[in-house]
């Protein structure tokens, strides 16, 4: 955490209203991808990311600088979304629109049919990622959407880096075998 940042943070911890908007405008996109990728609904993860934000700035009191607020702030996320998971159990998710919007974001160069095959498996990933345990789903969201290290992983998971390898390549296993499946 550089400096200008833990400045940003006390200001936020002593009511500044101004600093509490440079860190929702900072890390706002963050927040939102991550509820996005664990609960697959664009109005949910809007919903979650503004209920994660108004946890953060009552709680922001607490932090105290032992890891960076960005580990901090996923490892909130996490437990939100968790909880919000736990909630829908019994509900249909629509597990079909997370890999579509950050496609959408980036600009296509391939023709019609290599975006319809490109799309067609993204759908398939999709319903493979909602049918995991949360505990796989929430590692490969942060690892391979978020692009956490293994260290930031262990921080935000807390467990060791090992247990985080362990967990990462158990998940994606039974990833790959719910994508032969489709």
């Amino acid at each position: 955490m550089n400096n200008e940042e833990r400045i940003l943070i006390q200001r936020c911890q002593q009511g500044d209203r101004t600093a509490y908007e440079h860190i929702f405008l900072k890390y706002k996109d963050m927040v939102y991808n991550v509820a996005y990728g664990m609960l697959s609904n664009v109005e949910n993860a809007e919903d979650m990311t503004q209920e994660v934000f108004l946890h953060v700035f009552e709680k922001i009191s607490q932090f105290q600088f032992k890891s960076s607020f960005s580990t901090w702030l996923y490892r909130i996320v996490v437990n939100m979304c968790l909880n919000e998971r736990r909630k829908q159990q019994n509900r249909d998710l629509d597990s079909t629109e997370l890999k579509e919007q950050y496609e959408r974001m980036r600009p296509s160069v391939n023709t019609p049919e290599e975006e319809l095959l490109k799309k067609e498996r993204l759908n398939q990933v999709q319903q493979a990622l909602a049918t995991l345990k949360d505990t796989h789903r929430t590692i490969i969201v942060l690892r391979e959407i978020e692009g956490l290290s293994y260290e930031e992983l262990a921080t935000v998971l807390k467990c060791s880096v090992g247990r985080v390898k362990s967990r990462l390549h158990e998940a994606r296993m039974e990833l790959r075998r719910r994508l032969k499946k489709l």
